[in-house]
């Protein structure tokens, strides 16, 4: 599918009261710019709390707002399609899993991003998430300080089919338009609405279709509740079309409601740590995660500082990274072996194993080694025993682990 990226800004016409918010976030004060743990597989949106350097840290009472606003999205979304949510990024607090909200302080002050302008705003945004980004993520991001932009609600972009996109909502901008409406609106920008071939673009602006202002992606807000609101009015424009540009409904973003979840498993032998390239997992010791059934994850295994990665058993094989298709419940072992393996040799009767001169007490672990049973005059080779079989006078054994060679030898 062709990369597709959109950046539009939602502006402000009717205003309403935007009514009380409650405290819904779980995580309580506990602000942090990390992004913790995932406890949720595959790509999903992270919410953030952005502020400008000069203003007081409002995080308790957004965090609060973020979390009652994507509860609201989410309640909508699949009341307009049953089918697909988008997948928000969560963590394990002490009360139980919720949303995972990150902090971040801009660089610069508050005028100087309302002197600058939305389109500047969303830049400075991006760029702070840039560094510690992802392109299994997108992010929705709260930016509470001064108007940037007159009647300017939010910001967003992204692509349909990589991320990291990127939706502001601003705060300040809109203070009379509810904050889940401007938050749906520019999340969808950031999956990547409104795509080239759309049949409704607005006049001047390809960003947004003009075909109905009861669409959550109308360029301007009504005002109203984000329940007044439909996705894609009369699906021809970005979600559920039927047409041969991006639909937003197959984003990797959403999660497939009812879909199978499958256990995937990851366990060691030795020291290590296994990591998914999409987001969910990440472990240093045996762990089991849930993914879509059809998920397409690809698993790589590190080794610590004294060993190192061996091969695949189980769901994986070969010794470099494993690309799984989820069908069904799997386990998937990596193994990890010493950098240094120690080497055994003995003989019965006369004669000696040489290995070219390379041969210690210990040898690198995974190197090739190649073994002669040399006998002595008057004596000739039997057979091997330990690492090595056979009659062969020449042997070459796995050097994985630590291992023991016997030749055994016999008079002429």
């Amino acid at each position: 599918m062709r990369r597709v990226l959109v950046v539009a800004v939602f502006c402000a016409a009717l205003w309403l009261s935007p009514g009380a918010f409650a405290a819904g976030w779980c995580g309580g004060n506990q602000e942090t710019g990390a992004d913790r743990a995932d406890i949720v597989t595959a790509q999903q949106i992270h919410a953030v709390v952005a502020i400008p350097s000069d203003a007081a840290d409002p995080f308790a009472t957004d965090a609060a707002r973020i979390a009652d606003d994507v509860s609201s999205m989410l309640t909508w979304w699949q009341g307009q399609d049953p089918t697909r949510v988008p997948r928000f990024d969560q963590a394990a607090f002490a009360g139980g899993p919720c949303l995972d909200i990150g902090f971040v302080r801009l660089p610069e002050t508050g005028a100087a991003y309302a002197a600058a302008g939305a389109s500047e705003m969303f830049g400075t945004i991006t760029n702070s998430l840039a560094a510690a980004g992802s392109r299994y993520k997108d992010y929705l991001v709260y930016y509470d300080g001064p108007s940037v932009q007159t009647d300017v609600c939010g910001v967003g972009g992204g692509t349909f089919d990589e991320g990291p996109g990127v939706a502001v909502v601003l705060l300040q901008g809109c203070p009379d338009v509810p904050s889940d409406a401007i938050a749906t609106h520019e999340l969808l920008h950031a999956l990547g609405a409104l795509p080239p071939g759309d049949p409704h673009p607005c006049p001047g602006d390809s960003g947004h279709p003009c075909d109905s202002p009861t669409d959550v992606l109308y360029p301007f807000a009504s005002g109203g509740p984000l329940s007044s609101l439909v996705l894609d009015f009369n699906h021809d424009d970005y979600y559920g079309h039927s047409g041969s540009w991006p639909d937003i409904q197959d984003s990797l973003w959403l999660h497939h409601v009812g879909v199978p979840e499958e256990s995937l498993a990851v366990a060691f032998s030795g020291a290590g740590r296994i990591t998914s390239d999409l987001p969910g997992l990440d472990c240093t010791a045996s762990c089991s995660t849930q993914w879509d059934q059809g998920a397409v994850v690809t698993l790589a295994a590190a080794p610590a500082g004294a060993d190192r990665f061996v091969h695949w058993t189980g769901a994986c094989s070969g010794k470099g990274p494993c690309a799984l298709t989820i069908k069904a419940a799997a386990t998937a072992t990596a193994v990890f072996g010493p950098l240094r393996v120690p080497l055994k040799l003995s003989v019965t009767g006369k004669g000696k194993i040489t290995c070219g001169g390379t041969c210690g007490r210990t040898i690198p672990g995974g190197n090739p080694v190649t073994l002669h049973a040399v006998p002595a005059k008057g004596s000739r080779f039997v057979r091997w025993s330990g690492a090595c079989a056979g009659t062969k006078p020449t042997c070459r054994p796995a050097t994985d682990f630590a291992l023991s060679v016997h030749a055994a030898f016999t008079r002429r």
